[in-house]
């Protein structure tokens, strides 16, 4: 290859007047000096460049290595390329779900503001029963819901509370279910009956007595109502209460009859007795044989009435001649229920009493106990209508089945939640999705998505913003964020510099080879090849940025121009490793080379400015008129390059 130091450009080098410090800077940088002065205006640009920020790395300062540096540039950049394109790809579309699913404001939205259930939400997972889903309201619904709840917690704190007052009047424990607290009012309406059971049948043990006395009370005055039929048709019913009758019936049944009856006073007055007390009102002799019946009928309602008088304190006002069973079974089935509904302090003395001071026969309950069984049995019809409804129809029974209060502290968990839930409502209607639909009522899961998506189209777009620098970097001019049109990447400028135009270049190549997804991807040794320049594709925004596109194109450029110049230097090891001492990336900056370099290049340029068509001075071309004083000033000026040779 031809070296264009070595050979010369623009002029023969016969006509190029060498410079000593020009040669000793191209022996430093192991290239062949130059012979021409276009040649040595370049050589002074190649070593002025190894005080550039940006060098190529020495593995660049090879033959061929440019090529392979550029090639591994191309693959990279697309690289970065790619993810850019993704993270705006991403960026883009979550930012248009979030208009989809939130509205038009979308960005007005607090930052703040989450979708994610409050803790006082997900605590409703923990009552018993579990607590109502929220998710599927809307803010209509949820607003009903809040009322509903509130007034229903307020109204069963308030009968829970008339419920233990009133258990408290019966001697009862607080009611521990809606079925207990039912149970409740049932007993105090007991005290409203006209047939009750007297305060001292409420002691199970005299209770067991009554209930035996009422069996033999009912056995004779079976036996009685057997009699009386038999003796009915005969005897009127007063003949039970004739005292006599035992003897008058003996008398007769043993004295004489017929005629000798008749002749005999006793018999004839016993004989009047018993006939007045028959239905025909006279004696007749067939009474003789009807006389066990009477009998009978006395014995039975002896009986009966030695029963009553023997269980008259038991009996109480219950205690009549002729006991009314229907009276007295009135009486022991209002004991019964009080058994029933309160076994446990019918069995404790105590209790007992409170109990039977309100309910027992010749009780009237108080005011208050009357009072609070209303209100309570009003408020658990009311609270049963709402275990019936539709909303509460899944936990219905578990929550009957539980104390009123905490009923109502069940309700009263909602409230907060539910307020929460509203004000979420509330938040993200302000973004306007449902601007062209005023019928649009999002639920609380609408609007915890809707938020979600803000959320994700907040984070794609700060992962975006958050690796502008590294992006603006890679792009330079062409980069605008989300507004950047991935097919003007590398598009050329308007008065771009040469610069833009390199990395257009370098942009619009890894465009292309970025839209073919199967086209070659970069690999390690790409990215190791570029070192500390290779463009990064990284999406955290703790990922390290490189020194850019601009920085990459200009390492490049030095590295071509370097093999464009000096082939043979680059072939050279020795004469490499010295070029490459002075001229790659992370090497001290030569800086005393760059000072001369800077002095001969500005006696080079005084040169072409003095040569009429660009001829470097001592040219045939010279002027025939030129001062002699001028020549004399060039003489001494050869004698001192000479010197600093």
């Amino acid at each position: 290859m031809t070296n264009p130091i070595a050979s010369g450009g623009g002029e023969a080098e016969e006509a190029f007047t060498a410079i000593p410090a020009l040669d000793a800077l191209a022996h430093e940088f192991g290239v062949t000096p130059p012979r021409d002065l276009a040649a040595a205006e370049e050589l002074c640009a190649l070593v002025a460049a190894a005080g550039e920020d940006h060098r190529p790395l020495d593995r660049w300062l090879a033959p061929g290595g440019p090529a392979e540096a550029e090639d591994a540039a191309v693959r990279v950049t697309a690289d970065a390329l790619r993810a850019f394109l993704a993270r705006r790809a991403e960026a883009l579309a979550a930012r248009e779900r979030a208009a989809v699913e939130a509205g038009p404001r979308w960005t007005a939205l607090p930052p703040d503001l989450t979708g994610q259930p409050p803790a006082v939400e997900r605590a409703l997972a923990g009552l018993r029963p579990e607590g109502l889903g929220l998710a599927p309201l809307t803010r209509a619904r949820a607003a009903g819901l809040a009322r509903r709840l509130t007034g229903l917690a307020a109204h069963l704190a308030e009968t829970d509370a008339r419920a233990s007052a009133l258990a408290g009047l019966l001697g009862r424990d607080a009611p521990r279910s809606t079925r207990e607290a039912e149970e409740l009012t049932a007993l105090a309406g007991l005290g409203a009956g006209p047939h009750r059971a007297p305060e001292h049948w409420l002691d199970p043990a005299v209770l067991r007595r009554v209930r035996e006395v009422r069996v033999q009370l009912a056995d004779a005055l079976r036996r009685l109502a057997e009699a009386e039929a038999a003796a009915s048709a005969t005897f009127r019913p007063e003949i039970v209460t004739l005292p006599e009758l035992p003897d008058i019936a003996r008398r007769l049944t043993e004295g004489a009859r017929g005629l000798g009856g008749a002749l005999s006073g006793t018999v004839r007055a016993d004989r009047g007795i018993i006939g007045a007390f028959t239905t025909a009102g006279t004696w007749r002799g067939d009474l003789y044989d009807k006389l066990p019946l009477a009998l009978a009928w006395k014995s039975a309602h002896e009986r009966l009435r030695s029963l009553v008088r023997a269980h008259a304190a038991l009996l109480g006002r219950y205690a009549a001649e002729l006991p009314d069973l229907t009276l007295l079974d009135a009486a022991l089935g209002h004991a019964g229920v009080l058994r029933r509904l309160a076994p446990d302090t019918l069995a404790d003395p105590r209790r007992r009493a409170l109990l039977a001071g309100q309910l027992a026969d010749g009780r009237t309950p108080t005011p208050e106990l009357t009072g609070h069984a209303a209100a309570v049995r009003e408020a658990l019809a009311g609270w049963r209508t709402v275990l019936r409804g539709p909303w509460l129809a899944e936990r219905a029974e578990a929550l009957a089945g539980q104390p009123l209060g905490r009923a109502a502290r069940w309700a009263s968990a909602h409230l907060a939640p539910l307020a929460a839930a509203l004000d979420l409502l509330d938040a993200v209607a302000p973004a306007g999705r449902g601007d062209d639909d005023p019928a649009y009522a999002p639920t609380v899961e609408e609007a915890r998505t809707a938020l979600a998506a803000v959320r994700e189209a907040r984070r794609a777009t700060d992962a975006l913003d958050a690796r502008a620098e590294a992006d603006r970097l890679l792009l330079g001019p062409w980069y605008r964020g989300l507004d950047t049109e991935p097919s003007a990447i590398g598009a050329p400028l308007p008065d771009a510099t040469p610069a833009q135009a390199a990395v257009g270049e370098l942009l619009a190549r890894a465009r292309d080879l970025a839209d073919h997804a199967d086209g070659p991807a970069a690999e390690d040794r790409h990215r190791e090849l570029l070192g500390r320049y290779a463009p990064d594709a990284g999406t955290g925004p703790d990922t390290a940025v490189g020194p850019g596109t601009f920085a990459l194109c200009r390492a490049l450029d030095i590295a071509r121009t370097a093999e464009r110049l000096a082939p043979d230097a680059l072939a050279d090891p020795e004469r490499r490793a010295r070029l490459a001492d002075r001229l790659a990336d992370g090497r001290p900056v030569p800086r005393d080379a760059l000072r001369r370099a800077e002095r001969i290049r500005a006696r080079l340029s005084a040169r072409r400015r003095g040569a009429p068509g660009g001829a470097a001075g001592g040219s045939p071309g010279r002027a025939r008129t030129e001062d002699p004083r001028g020549r004399s000033r060039r003489r001494q000026t050869r004698r001192r390059r000479r010197g600093e040779g």
